[in-house]
């Protein structure tokens, strides 16, 4: 029996497309990983990965299952012991969702050539779990010059890590919390004009003025506003000229004859959304980037042609980008707001298609043919105050460590503070450690029955090693290893390199959002780095 591969955003995915939205989904639905590394970490990563429904993935790995393996990944059973530990996690994982495709290779990733990293660069994503730093450094070089996203996770005992390398990630919609309606107050479209020029709150009788929309009402507290400092241009830009506006919003009330009551809900609306509705309609320092970033000019990628598009349109009008299309919530008759509604789209959608009318411009210009279609030109530029670019570096380990141990000379806590809570960078710096220990000595510190106290020495020798690395010759280290606890050194060798599910699952359904992430261009990724501390339960981020 063949299952069918047609994506139904109203079936298996609901909840999932009322985040993404469909075109999200269909992202994901598009998405191929390539996971190194099938151990716990690696498992519930791609168990999140399944279950969101991405197109496919393979996994890497020579490893075989052992009675270890049993105690901390919940994908394996005592039956798997000896077994190929992709082949049966592989199993496992396609029984989550029959519709995403599965495959595995028993080669190490320590033995892939660079002809296999370059293959593997094919997939839309590139997970590297639990690898070695020289495995991490071979595929970040390659991914990186040719722009796949390449995230390396690791977890040691109650501390997990996220490190996502990518040189240029574009994000169509950031999601921002809360963003400003988007009113034009300060500059009315025609049709929006004239709807407010036709409105006379004088001539309303009680119920209609209590029923009119509060943007109706802010226009023409604008207007008085004016006509009180005789300036037809005026528009509040202190907190005291929107408290001003205010004032005047409370006097267009009138009593209701029954009651002789003022109270009415629309207007406590206009009162309430004056400090946030009446804000320049500007365009924000990071969209501005975007629009003069020398890409616009040059580049053939979709989304810096619609951008060049954009500033085109922006340029034309009169530095104002699209509008976004969307009212508030808002007490009204139904006719005013659905005639307000109806107006707010039309003109988004007339913006939307002079956008797309300079995007084939371009498109002729570059020779790249229609890549942007109607909807989603109308999709980016409904968002178009909310696009984003991150720029990242280059995954280096030896830069990175420098970067760690500036960090850890910064921290200045009193010493009670010290000893009961370990700093993010600290445990950054402690996991590189554990990771040249292993490296220098076969093993990981608290392994192979060895007494903590004694690795635990082990392990300050090479802690002082990076240390003395990433510093300045002859620099004094003391004020960096003073912050690096004798307590913490043995907490990492009491791990004993254990991979502990809890905090697998937890670090994994992370990095797998954070996949999603990039496999939408929506929402902002993590730049660049994570850390979860399972010892108080709290997480940091930093860009190294």
């Amino acid at each position: 029996m063949v299952t069918s591969k047609l994506f139904d955003p109203s079936n298996r995915y609901d909840r999932q497309v009322r985040l993404w939205g469909e075109d999200g989904q269909a992202s994901i639905g598009s998405t191929s990983a390539c996971v190194l590394g099938s151990d716990s970490l690696a498992t519930e990563t791609l168990k999140s990965l399944v279950l969101a429904g991405v197109q496919s993935f393979y996994i890497v790995d020579d490893a075989r299952v052992e009675q270890v393996d049993i105690g901390q990944n919940f994908f394996l059973h005592i039956d798997d012991i000896g077994r190929p530990r992709a082949e049966a996690t592989l199993e496992k994982l396609t029984e989550l969702n029959p519709s995403v495709l599965g495959s595995s290779s028993c080669q190490s990733p320590t033995a892939l050539t660079q002809e296999d990293v370059e293959k593997l660069a094919t997939f839309s994503v590139v997970v590297a779990v639990n690898q070695t730093e020289e495995v991490d450094a071979k595929f970040a070089q390659v991914l990186y010059d040719i722009s796949v996203p390449f995230v390396c996770i690791k977890s040691f005992g109650l501390i997990g890590t996220i490190r996502i390398c990518i040189k240029e990630h574009t994000i169509a919609n950031s999601h921002e919390e809360n963003p400003r309606p988007d009113l034009r107050l300060d500059a009315p479209f025609k049709k929006l004009t004239e709807m407010i020029a036709e409105t006379d709150l004088n001539d309303m009788t009680i119920e209609q003025l209590r029923h009119t929309p509060y943007i109706l009402l802010h226009f023409k507290a604008l207007e008085e506003f004016r006509k009180q400092r005789n300036d037809e241009k005026a528009f509040p830009t202190t907190t005291s000229d929107r408290k001003e506006i205010q004032q005047i919003l409370l006097s267009f009330r009138r009593s209701k004859e029954d009651s002789g009551t003022k109270d009415s809900e629309n207007f406590d609306e206009a009162k309430a959304a004056v400090m946030r509705a009446f804000q320049k309609t500007t365009i924000g320092a990071s969209v501005k980037s975007i629009l003069t970033s020398s890409q616009c000019s040059t580049s053939t990628q979709p989304f810096w042609l619609i951008c060049e598009a954009l500033r085109r349109f922006v340029d034309a009008n009169n530095g104002l980008l699209p509008l976004r299309g969307t009212l508030p919530d808002m007490t009204s008759d139904s006719s005013r707001y659905t005639r307000l509604a109806t107006m707010f789209h039309e003109k988004a959608l007339a913006d939307a298609q002079e956008v797309l009318r300079f995007t084939r411009e371009v498109e002729k210009e570059r020779g790249v043919g229609d890549v942007i279609s109607e909807e989603v030109c109308y999709r980016f530029c409904k968002n178009a105050d909310r696009i984003r670019v991150q720029n990242g570096d280059l995954l280096d380990y030896s830069r990175e460590t420098k970067e760690i141990v500036a960090k850890i000379r910064e921290i200045t806590v009193d010493e009670q503070t010290r000893a009961e809570k370990v700093d993010s960078a600290t445990w950054m710096l402690l996991m590189r450690a554990a990771g040249r220990f292993k490296k220098e000595k076969g093993r990981f510190p608290g392994t192979n029955g060895v007494p903590v106290s004694i690795d635990a020495q082990d392990l300050r020798k090479r802690v002082e090693a990076l240390i003395k690395e990433s510093v300045k010759e002859n620099e004094d280290i003391q004020p960096m290893l003073h912050n690096v606890t004798d307590s913490a050194m043995a907490e990492m060798c009491r791990f004993g390199a254990a991979e502990l599910h809890v905090i697998s699952s937890y670090v994994g359904g992370i990095a797998s959002q954070e996949i999603i992430k990039l496999a939408t261009n929506q929402y902002v990724p993590i730049d660049n780095t994570f850390v979860f501390d399972g010892h108080t339960q709290e997480s940091a981020t930093f860009k190294l």
